[in-house]
């Protein structure tokens, strides 16, 4: 039962993390330590479904409780507490790390080179934005788009250290997929965006299919050069978010709660984030 109940909060913690704009929840299930395993899991479902079930369904629980039920707390912690919010969450991200290099069996110096390309990676889509916007239509070419848009989410959910939400703005698609989400309240546009739903969830359902099976192929055939990369967009994450906080308007003592938290948050992902 203990073990069930840490599944869940990990997945609340994941679900925020996917909330929180900038943001990768599965670099918060990298820190946590059940990337790996679910990775594994959704790549080889039906070998073991029972136990899959139970560990998959575990973590979505949590997943699931946290946006629907924590979505409105971080929006408005965000709002209102930004700066200790955000270091919070850097504090999660920051715990993963010590774990992660641990993983990488053969210190070799090549493994810097791509641990720098991904760093660099991140830090360049930080800089890049898009001027156009996308405005569906109910034609093919536009569920074809939107089909891409919902694979390129599972993408980056599956990848760690990406998020979604600076994809989407560098696309020029952040403002239909926000609007599209923000409809699953209203039960008339719900049906008025169906179709878009249906396009959107078969991308979400085949990227999220593909991804994990490719992250499960990086693992077994390079896994000190994919934990060099994961480590490269841990680090730049933090770089990003960073630069966020500090460019934000906060007093010393948000500065002092928020470090308290990033300390508190490193701390529970080095406890509890070891596979």
């Amino acid at each position: 039962m203990k073990k069930e109940c840490s599944l869940v909060l990990k997945g609340m913690l994941i679900g925020l993390g996917k909330v929180i704009p900038g943001i990768s929840g599965s670099l918060i299930a990298v820190s946590l330590g059940v990337y790996e395993k679910a990775i594994d899991a959704i790549s080889h479902f039906f070998k073991n479904i029972k136990e899959n079930i139970v560990f998959l369904g575990t973590l979505a629980l949590g997943l699931i409780l946290s946006i629907a039920f924590g979505s409105k707390i971080v929006i408005y912690l965000l709002e209102f507490c930004y700066v200790p919010t955000m270091l919070l969450f850097i504090g999660f991200i920051a715990g993963g790390f010590p774990g992660l290099y641990q993983k990488i069996q053969n210190h070799d110096k090549k493994l810097i080179a791509f641990f720098f390309l991904a760093v660099f990676g991140v830090l360049c889509l930080n800089y890049f934005s898009s001027n156009s916007n996308f405005y569906p239509q109910k034609s093919m070419e536009s569920y074809i788009t939107i089909l891409g848009i919902g694979f390129l989410d599972a993408a980056t959910m599956v990848i760690p250290g990406i998020s979604g939400t600076a994809i989407f703005m560098i696309l020029g698609c952040y403002s239909f997929a926000l609007n599209l989400f923000g409809s699953l309240s209203n039960l008339q546009e719900i049906y008025s965006n169906l179709p878009y739903f249906i396009f959107f969830g078969l991308g979400l359902m085949l990227g999220v299919i593909f991804v994990s099976k490719l992250m499960y192929y990086c693992f077994q055939n390079y896994k000190n050069i994919t934990y060099a990369f994961i480590m490269g967009f841990t680090i730049s994450s933090i770089i990003v978010l960073l630069q966020k906080v500090f460019a934000s308007s906060y007093t010393f003592l948000d500065l002092v709660i928020g470090i308290v938290l990033a300390i508190i948050g490193y701390r529970f992902s080095i406890k509890f984030g070891v596979d």
